[in-house]
């Protein structure tokens, strides 16, 4: 059984310093280098290789939300070769050739109907409750099939976070970010609800990992 967190401090979004880095300072580079460390030992490319091949329907487009520099959207790319990315990034190099790339706002983005199937690695917790819900709109209106893996917000993953930061000798920008992203992160029901996905026409299922992640996989019923 996983392991359930039993802290009670409410979410706080706060902003991150990488978001706010030119894309090629040596402070985001050397932050970005964590964060692919920090994510190999999260196992999250495995995680979202297994949910895509069992879970996506043939032809259906997929859509990685806050694709970054892309590495999660290059890695799929054997699965997904037609894979698109969003974000205010510009396309990184490498991205998969058949793939688009959105360089835009995730709330100002209009072209949700073409992507049953959207997926998003550390990406729903930069987002306050009003505006997951306005994501959550589009979702509900478009999506089949929504697959997130986002920090677990509860104390175990603060003590972990920073022996991996002290192991790995992290940047600075990633002790801020990670310490903002556990206080922003989700304990199981919450990200559903946030997204305020109607139980109705959606099942999902999540699971808090013993490193500090928080997955969903949300599936709408037939």
């Amino acid at each position: 059984m996983p392991a359930v967190s039993t802290i009670t401090a409410p979410r706080l979004v706060r902003a991150e310093i990488l978001d706010r880095l030119p894309q090629d300072s040596p402070e985001a580079r050397a932050s970005r280098g964590d964060l692919r460390t920090i994510n190999r030992l999260l196992g999250s490319r495995a995680w979202f290789e297994r949910a895509l091949r069992e879970r996506r329907r043939a032809g259906e487009g997929v859509l990685e939300a806050g694709a970054g520099t892309g590495e999660l959207g290059r890695a799929l790319g054997a699965i997904a070769p037609d894979i698109a990315g969003l974000d205010l990034c510009r396309r990184p190099a490498g991205w998969p050739q058949g793939g688009r790339w959105f360089q835009t706002d995730v709330l100002e983005f209009a072209e949700w109907a073409g992507f049953p199937v959207v997926i998003g690695s550390l990406f729903f917790h930069h987002f306050d409750g009003g505006q997951l819900g306005r994501i959550g709109a589009e979702l509900s209106r478009h999506a089949r099939l929504i697959i997130a893996s986002e920090p677990l917000r509860a104390r175990r993953t603060g003590r972990l976070f920073s022996l991996l930061c002290l192991l790995i000798r992290a940047h600075p920008v990633t002790r801020h970010d990670g310490a903002a992203s556990i206080a922003a992160g989700f304990r199981q029901g919450e990200l559903p609800q946030l997204l305020r996905l109607d139980p109705a026409e959606w099942s999902w299922g999540e699971r808090e990992t013993g490193l500090g992640a928080c997955r969903l996989v949300a599936e709408r019923r037939p």
